[in-house]
């Protein structure tokens, strides 16, 4: 059998292309073998006028060809993968499976317009449901129309209009380029046929293709391989990595359900020995749900199955999708840094943070723009919300379908109710998770050099609300065993304790605990205002009416409290015990904050503005078109930032940039431009708008085209400057600074035990000057350069300094100076 092979194909251009390149692999394989193509027209080439639903499935494409191999005609047929029928007839199976082209599938269009970009209304050819429905997923507003034919066809109608755009395969198109410049045919459509067409390739991680996409599958009879030497053929013909792809993928497509023309998506690759997949399915044939799944590659079928079976039990509870979704997370004890990584995630996520006064105000910085903030306001004497209103909060905003943070200052279970809250979920069936803090009780005390054990001293500690009341003449309080804990060794941690301090030491003392074990109280602790106070249970009350320690704090009593002074860890720094709001960019404070706390301050970063991006048709054709330029200037990090990840998002190429030559306004610009791998040509030494036009001004030459990437509210000191000069230049409003008006209340909370409020722009002074009218009391401001302390006068505010070097560091040395001098 071996000494000739014949090789079934559909009669279509790549159905015959695609058979070339298993006929080329089996002559590399086994050279010593004739290869024989065998042409064989199909029902689904004939019924070109219909739709694959209305008279068949998969089937359509292979079964003249199945039969042929029963009959012994043929002794292979060629398949697109994704064309197969999800199980073989009886007799027939899968000799060999070819390694997968390119996955993705493509929008094609005439005029080279995006996807997201094309206007309400646009008509995109499709015969795919599962196309269709993530298409209208990307871009809502268009339509999709039902086509037929083979490549060259559907090319063809898209060329005379009857479509706006049509989605094609990748694989099918790049095979057919490679195929004409190996196979050059006259007669046949050539490589400038496809050259007329913009093509957008659909990131698979937004844009599902097809199981099987992209594989060819080479089909045999079971008793063919009966012949050994046959057999052999086949294995060395088969690449294993495309085998478990397609094993996974078509179990898969088997127990979800799926068909030719149903709203399935699968794909699969390996990462090592481990297979990573990801699918979608749309059961009720219009809304699809996505999930993933890896495991090892040699378990590929049983992953395919249990990714089907995790989106059918999705798809069989729609209610689910209606609810949402509450994380009780714990926000730690006030230093921002302390918050967990799933904490932060859930931050980062949530549609709406229901937060309390305890928690950080440096994470709600950390929430998404369009998050809703909403303050519960439970501080010691001023109940902003009342319990129940919080948990009516969580349930409504649940089941609105929301993703809710309930977040709450150090643990949500270490008396902070948050055990009242999970039940009033479970009620209600709303899902729900705890995410738990770094709890105040062990880590305040920490802070303070006190550790809650230690050996020889306190090998047991409890946890006390300071909240209860004592009552009766016997000292006792309501739920606390004051006599119990006055008897026990070990550490005693009362947490919101000290309104009631004077009670809680007496009662301990009239139960026999000693005057003279050690205690300390430890005010506003892991913050920049930490306050701590040692002494003993007997005297430890006249010490902090001396020192005005005022709540939060947490009270100490135990042997340990004694090492408070030995183990002290915190370094005093040049702004230590300082509180400095900031109020720039998310990305701006980030950086800033770090400048900050490595000198003892406190940063509350508090991004009064955002950064909204042009629409995709500003962007595209500038980012397209940067080749026709030579200088590219950025006036802020900002605008780095954003041309980079447009370029990322329009597949530009980073090696189309290496003529240009950059200008940035100061060196905070030019350390983001570095982080992206280019450097500087251009930077004044002055860092201002003016400086930079001047100077930029005499660096060009008569031929040279400038591009300039800013803010559309930015100076036009530029365009004056260059036009004065006669350059050729194109000003790009690539981003809108926008004001974070939910920033109000954190903003007015803040500032009342704030000693500085820093400005890095004139966007964040005239947020702040709006957000702050009819005040005439605030931090001393601090502005980056005399062009933001300007906008800070014309809004009528005092300035205390500004900044020398207009950067981060330089920002952060104005405010040690000052300190010093104060």
């Amino acid at each position: 059998m071996t000494d000739k092979i014949r090789i079934g194909t559909r009669k279509s251009l790549l159905a015959r292309v695609q058979t070339r390149i298993v006929a080329e692999k089996l002559k590399k394989t086994t050279p010593e073998t004739e290869i024989e193509i065998v042409p064989i027209v199909t029902e689904g080439d004939l019924r070109l006028d219909k739709s694959l639903g209305s008279f068949g499935g998969k089937g359509i494409f292979t079964k003249e060809l199945e039969q042929a191999l029963l009959d012994g005609k043929i002794h292979m047929a060629v398949h697109s993968a994704k064309d197969m029928p999800v199980d073989f007839p009886a007799g027939l199976t899968l000799g060999a499976v070819i390694e997968r082209a390119e996955g993705e599938d493509m929008v094609v269009t005439t005029d080279g317009k995006q996807l997201r970009e094309m206007v309400p209304g646009t008509v995109i050819g499709t015969g795919s449901l599962r196309r269709s429905l993530q298409l209208k997923m990307l871009n809502p507003g268009i339509q999709t129309k039902e086509i037929r034919g083979n490549v060259q066809t559907r090319l063809q109608k898209l060329k005379a209009g009857e479509y706006d755009a049509i989605v094609l395969a990748r694989a099918g198109i790049e095979r057919l380029r490679r195929d004409w410049e190996k196979y050059a045919d006259p007669e046949e459509i050539n490589e400038d046929f496809y050259d007329q067409f913009y093509y957008e390739i659909l990131n698979k991680e937004d844009f599902l293709p097809a199981a099987g996409q992209a594989i060819l599958a080479v089909e045999v009879s079971e008793k063919a391989l009966e012949d050994k030497s046959f057999a052999e053929v086949c294995r060395k013909l088969n690449q294993k990595e495309a085998e478990y792809q397609l094993l996974a993928e078509r179990s898969f497509l088997k127990n979800i359900g799926g068909g030719c023309n149903a709203p399935v998506s699968a794909f699969s690759w390996l990462e090592g020995e481990r297979l990573c997949m990801k699918a979608g399915f749309a059961g009720d044939g219009e809304h699809m749900i996505f999930d993933h799944i890896q495991g090892k590659a040699t378990d590929a079928q049983k992953l395919g199955k249990e990714l089907a079976e995790n989106l059918r039990m999705s798809e069989f509870k729609p209610e689910k999708k209606k609810t949402g979704k509450v994380f009780l997370v714990g926000a730690g004890p006030g230093d921002a840094g302390l918050v967990t990584v799933k904490g932060l995630w859930c931050i980062r996520h949530a549609d709406v943070i229901v937060y309390d006064y305890l928690a950080s105000d440096a994470l709600l910085n950390e929430a998404g723009e369009n998050a809703e903030l909403i303050y519960a306001g439970k501080q010691s004497g001023h109940h902003h919300m009342s319990q129940k209103e919080i948990q009516e909060i969580l349930l409504e905003k649940a089941f609105e379908g929301k993703i809710v943070v309930r977040l709450k200052g150090g643990d949500p279970f270490i008396f902070g109710r948050g055990g009242e809250e999970a039940l009033a979920l479970r009620k209600a069936e709303i899902p729900y998770e705890v995410v738990p803090g770094v709890s105040s009780a062990y880590s305040v005390p920490a802070y303070a050099g006190i550790p809650v054990t230690h050996r020889g001293a306190a090998s047991q500690v409890h946890f006390i609300t300071g909240h209860e009341q004592a009552a009766g003449s016997g000292g006792e309080a309501c739920g606390v065993d004051y006599a119990g804990l006055a008897k026990c060794g070990g550490t005693l941690v009362f947490l919101m304790g000290i309104k009631r301090m004077e009670e809680i030491c007496g009662a301990l003392l009239q139960n026999g605990k000693d005057k003279n074990t050690p205690a300390a109280v430890i005010q506003n602790g892991t913050t920049g205002r930490q306050k701590e106070v040692t002494a003993t249970l007997g005297t430890i009350v006249e010490a902090c009416q001396k020192a005005d320690i005022q709540p939060p704090g947490i009270l100490v009593i135990g042997e340990v409290a004694g090492l408070s002074e030995e183990l002290r860890w915190r370094q005093t720094l040049p702004l230590s015990g300082k509180r400095v709001i900031l109020t720039g960019t998310r990305d701006l404070v980030r950086r800033q904050h770090q400048s900050l706390s490595e000198r003892g301050a406190e940063a509350v970063d508090l991004s009064l503005i955002y950064v909204e991006p042009a629409a995709d048709e500003v962007l595209f054709p500038v980012i397209q078109s940067v080749e026709d330029y030579s200088w590219l200037v950025f006036t802020s990090g900002n605008g780095v930032r954003l041309f980079f990840e447009s370029a990322k998002k329009f597949k530009v190429d980073h090696r189309r940039l290496a003529h240009l030559k950059f200008a940035v306004v100061g060196p905070g610009t030019g350390e983001m431009l570095e982080n992206y791998g280019f450097q500087t040509d251009y930077m004044p030494e002055s860092y201002t708008s003016e400086s930079l036009a001047r100077g930029l001004a005499e660096q060009t030459d008569s031929g040279d085209r400038v591009l300039v990437f800013r803010a559309e509210e930015g100076s036009k000191s530029l365009n004056r400057c260059f036009e004065s000069k006669g350059i050729q230049y194109k000003d790009v409003a690539a981003y809108t600074t926008r004001i974070d008006r939910r920033k109000r209340d954190l903003l007015l909370r803040a500032m009342k035990d704030a000693d500085y409020i820093t400005f890095a722009s004139g966007s964040a002074i005239r947020a702040f000057a709006e957000m702050a009218e009819g005040l005439t009391e605030y931090p001393k401001i601090i502005c980056i350069g005399p062009v933001t302390a300007g906008e800070a006068e014309k809004a009528g505010l005092s300035v205390a300094a500004t900044a020398e070097k207009y950067t981060i560091e330089g920002l952060t040395e104005c405010l040690c100076q000052l300190q010093s001098r104060e």
